[in-house]
């Protein structure tokens, strides 16, 4: 394994560690009824909250696992 191999499996399993960071530091997803709030203020503007944030970061940081994963892959076989 070369230099690149072993660069993008390190770079791999911190950006699996990061997504674990961010999984766990959200709130659970409950049931967003109307009486549980969920056409509520919050519910309106959720994209703006912490809780909104780390959604997206789960989304972009688990596209560059996988991208990540795919590269590893191709540079181990080589």
């Amino acid at each position: 394994m070369g230099w690149i191999a072993w660069t993008l499996s390190v770079a791999t399993l911190v950006v699996g560690v990061i997504i674990i960071v961010i999984v766990m530091k959200q709130s659970s997803k409950e049931s967003k009824s109307s009486i549980t709030g969920g056409n509520t203020f919050y519910g309106a503007n959720k994209g703006k909250t912490l809780d909104g944030l780390l959604s997206k970061l789960t989304i972009v940081f688990s596209i560059i696992f996988i991208i990540l994963c795919f590269l590893t892959t191709i540079a181990i076989t080589k």
